[in-house]
């Protein structure tokens, strides 16, 4: 509305000026003023008035409504600055908590290796603990193995006799005290051939007596 009264005022300024300029040559040339141009003269400097008032009323709306405007994209402005702020502000919270909850995890995950190592090297200290006593345990039964094999025994003619309280075991579990070949027979001792389940064989062969 503004626009446009200031447009009109400016019509009526160029016809004021139009029919003054018009009026002083016809003043000029001849004696007095033809009263068309007067009329139009008097019609054109009304409606200057008309428009330059009408101007300065819509003046104040408009400067009104710009200012409301500047204001509007001011705050809008004010509100877009804030509001990507607070998104900066989030952002920085949210990459926080997620470093805070990697450490966390990484830490975690160093502490169940750790576990997880500690355990390792626990069961492999038991297992080497379990085979060592199981290397003595089999040295021990094969120093026991080595003492009883070399128990004495004598041999005469074809025959190898088993000292006392030794027997040789066949395949078959029966034990006998001479043998022509000591070496098809387990040595041992009587008590440990009962306890294996052998028997004493109830009749001898051309290798082996009772």
């Amino acid at each position: 509305m503004y626009i446009f009264f200031t447009f009109m005022f400016l019509v009526s300024l160029i016809a004021l000026a139009y029919f003054s300029i018009r009026g002083g040559i016809h003043h000029f040339t001849k004696t007095g003023v033809n009263r068309p141009y007067k009329k139009y003269t008097l019609i054109s400097v009304g409606l200057t008035i008309l428009f330059l008032a009408l101007t300065v009323w819509a003046a104040p709306s408009g400067t009104a409504r710009s200012s409301a405007s500047q204001s509007d994209t001011a705050s809008s402005s004010k509100a877009k600055k804030s509001s990507a702020k607070d998104a900066s502000k989030r952002k920085a919270s949210i990459s926080k908590a997620n470093s805070i909850k990697e450490k966390e995890s990484s830490e975690s995950a160093l502490s169940s290796s750790k576990k997880q190592s500690e355990a390792e090297s626990s069961s492999i200290a038991k297992a080497s603990s379990e085979s060592l006593v199981a290397s003595s345990s089999s040295a021990k039964k094969a120093s026991e193995t080595s003492k009883t094999d070399n128990a004495s025994y004598t041999q005469n003619g074809g025959w190898t006799t088993a000292a006392s309280g030794m027997v040789f075991v066949s395949d078959s579990n029966k034990y006998y005290t001479s043998v022509k070949n000591p070496g098809n027979y387990q040595y041992m001792t009587q008590s440990a051939a009962d306890n294996s389940g052998a028997k004493p064989a109830p009749r001898g062969n051309q290798y082996a007596r009772p």
